[in-house]
């Protein structure tokens, strides 16, 4: 898949649609650029997720209130999917 994104006179980017569906990016995630035989590879930064970390992504998502148990259940599934990519 090639797309192209456009960089504005400050230095940022878009990230097209396609891929921020396809990483699961949200706003306010973080990217890694690293050089690698002279290309640069993009990927979400992956560090220590926290129940705070969760709380402030899904934050006015839901009005729903959350059981302690789907709490659980969210990180893990959270922690699991941060642990294949």
């Amino acid at each position: 898949m090639v797309i192209a994104a456009k960089i504005s006179s400050k230095r940022q980017i878009t990230v097209p649609l396609k891929i921020m569906l396809r990483l699961k990016l949200h706003p306010g995630d973080q990217l890694v650029f690293e050089d690698k035989d002279g290309h640069v590879e993009i990927k979400p930064r992956m560090e220590k997720f926290t129940i705070r970390d969760f709380v402030n992504k899904h934050r006015g998502h839901s009005t729903k209130k959350l059981s302690d148990e789907e709490i659980r259940k969210a990180r893990q599934e959270a922690w699991l999917e941060s642990e294949v990519k």
